[in-house]
């Protein structure tokens, strides 16, 4: 299974000063055609171009990878509060322990590129020397130090030409059944490989292990591979999974993950045939730079959480897991089961469990909230190799969910019929970062519902409404009851349950009451609970449901002692009768008339 993390959002300085967070654990993300509608912009600014009015549809998501597993976003906001990377790891990884494997991994081979025809070797703070047969076999060359050669692989054999392009010994070397490589780490040299980097096109630097080239798909013209064998924590010194200048937690989170992701792939899959390695360097599993990674700004601190985690990994019932990791899951991860397989629970890993994230909303995250918008026929061109001849796109009636909101399916309603794509599909043919994703509504919860949101763990459910925005606050909808933003009173509250609804019975935010105050609490003298509000209460018991009260009625409720006093609590809401406002309680009534006298029987 191919992984992929996608953290991508940072720019990669000049020798990857600070590495990004790069593709992670998963099959992998894409980011859309350049110029297209739904292209991806410059983090801070993520709003595709394209049509937004009649007959166009706008794409809201959070969100930037598979989902599944860790989020590296979400690591760094976790570890910034004071957790510890046994504690967000086991948190990601459902039912996890953190232990070492039994028989530990000594050595790995990671594939850095391969069907070249041409392959680039630069040699650096000393010379490469280049051998047929094996390192310390027939020596062929040394490269010297500030030279770049090229291996070129013609009919048969590696032709070698020098900086001057001259064939090196006026003949080619090896062949399929001889390998050439290129030794430097004994001599402490160093080699640049401009076609090893496949993500960001600018070359990697390597100073441990050596490199092994292969010859292939010969005669008539050969392609080459290039792999890398190291020792297995040697190999982890170089991943370039996150910056190096993130909390030391998660940097030991993603040390461990990433040692993880490795140990499992070697012990259950073995080398792999088409590329003679275990893992590759890049999107399909993990990214591997190098020295460029060590020596890059901060560099020692990754490799100091590489060393104090050393041996470490992720378990589940004594074994190591697949761990998974995405740059951002949008606030909540996913089953992995809902990603790639339908939601088929035979599919079902339980360590793979979607579960909230609360260290996600931190305002450095470019991917908690953005859109990306189409025509009805750049939408439906793009979606015709899942959906067929439907026609133009009208619309989406159905669509399944995740408990991340993720969507798992979607029927898609055409001018000519209706067909069913997966999330997955739908993600990858729109170029969106995740299909986290609300058609033609912004759900996306932001702002400070976003971080009450993450600070009631997700508890609300999923979102049903977008932000509203209104005099004095903001309010949004969920699954379960409603968050409110008070500004005046500096509040957010969750409001659910039977006071929830006597809310919204009453108008909401733009009704009788106002905005809340503060959330629902008990009531002195009693076991029932009360939330207050601007201009109101609701006060609330098993015996009397919930109840709101406001104006004069409430103000002489509150002078007789509220619910400690002879009243109790209140039974009926605020009502009109015989033109006066009345409210019942469970030992009397209030009637106030109009002018503001009151009276109690």
């Amino acid at each position: 299974m191919r992984r992929i993390s996608l953290l991508i959002s940072f720019v990669l300085a000049a020798a990857l000063a600070a590495v990004p967070p790069a593709l992670a654990a998963g099959p992998g993300t894409s980011i859309g055609p350049d110029g297209a509608p739904g292209t991806m912009l410059a983090p801070g600014s993520l709003r595709a171009s394209g049509p937004s009015g009649a007959g166009s549809f706008t794409f809201y998501g959070s969100g930037f990878g598979h989902g599944i597993g860790m989020s590296q976003w979400g690591a760094y906001g976790l570890a910034s509060r004071g957790w510890s990377s046994t504690k967000i790891l086991t948190h990601f990884y459902s039912r996890s322990k953190i232990g070492r494997p039994a028989s530990p991994v000594r050595n790995i081979r990671i594939g850095l590129t391969y069907d070249r025809t041409k392959i680039h070797l630069g040699a650096r703070h000393g010379a490469v020397r280049l051998w047929i047969g094996k390192p310390g076999g027939t020596l062929v060359a040394r490269i010297p130090n500030g030279q770049d050669w090229t291996v070129r692989s013609p009919a048969s054999g590696y032709a070698i030409r020098n900086e001057a392009g001259k064939l090196v010994g006026g003949k080619t070397w090896g062949g399929t059944g001889f390998n050439l490589y290129a030794t430097y780490a004994d001599t402490g040299a160093r080699v640049f490989v401009p076609e090893a980097d496949a993500i960001w096109g600018r070359g990697f630097t390597y100073n441990r292990g050596h490199l092994e080239f292969n010859l292939y798909r010969c005669p008539g013209g050969c392609l080459q591979r290039l792999i890398i064998p190291l020792g297995f924590e040697e190999y982890l010194f170089g991943i370039g999974e996150m910056p190096s200048s993130w909390p030391m937690a998660a940097l030991e989170t993603q040390a461990v993950a990433a040692r993880t992701y490795a140990t499992y792939q070697v012990k259950h899959h073995g080398l792999r045939s088409g590329c003679n390695c275990h893992l590759s360097d890049g999107a399909d599993d993990q990214v591997y730079v190098g020295w460029s990674k060590e020596t890059g700004a901060d560099g020692n601190r990754w490799m100091a959480a590489v060393k104090h985690t050393r041996g470490r990994v992720v378990t589940f019932n004594g074994a190591p897991i697949q761990a998974f990791f995405a740059a951002s899951d949008g606030g909540h991860s996913e089953d992995v089961e809902n990603v790639w397989h339908g939601g088929d629970p035979a599919y079902r890993i339980p360590y793979l469990r979607g579960v909230c994230d609360p260290g996600e909303g931190v305002p450095a995250n470019p991917w908690t909230d953005w859109s990306y918008s189409f025509s009805a026929s750049t939408l439906s061109s793009r979606l015709a190799p899942y959906t067929g001849g439907v026609g133009t796109v009208t619309g989406f009636p159905k669509v399944k969910r995740g408990s991340s909101g993720r969507v798992i399916r979607a029927t898609v309603k055409g001018t000519g019929g209706s067909a069913v794509v997966s999330g997955w599909e739908l993600r990858g043919a729109l170029g969106l970062p995740d299909d986290r994703i609300w058609v033609n509504e912004n759900r996306n919860i932001t702002g400070k519902i976003r971080t009450k949101y993450d600070g009631l763990a997700c508890k609300p459910g999923l979102p049903t409404s977008p932000v509203v925005t209104m005099p004095g606050g903001a309010r949004q909808k969920f699954q379960t009851g409603g968050i409110f933003r008070n500004n005046g009173a500096d509040a957010t509250v969750w409001l659910k349950g039977p006071i929830y609804t006597e809310f919204m019975n009453v108008g909401g935010a733009g009704g009788k009451l106002g905005l809340p105050t503060s959330a629902a609490g008990g009531v002195p003298g009693s076991s029932g609970r009360r939330a207050l509000f601007e201009t109101g209460r609701i006060y609330w018991s098993g015996q009397t449901g919930a109840r709101a009260l406001w104006g004069l009625v409430l103000a002489e409720y509150l002078s007789r002692g509220a619910a400690a006093g002879a009243l109790g609590i209140p039974t009926k809401r605020v009502h009109r009768v015989g033109g006066k406002a009345t409210a019942d309680f469970q030992h009397g009534t209030i009637a106030c008339a109009d002018g503001g006298a009151c009276t109690v029987s």
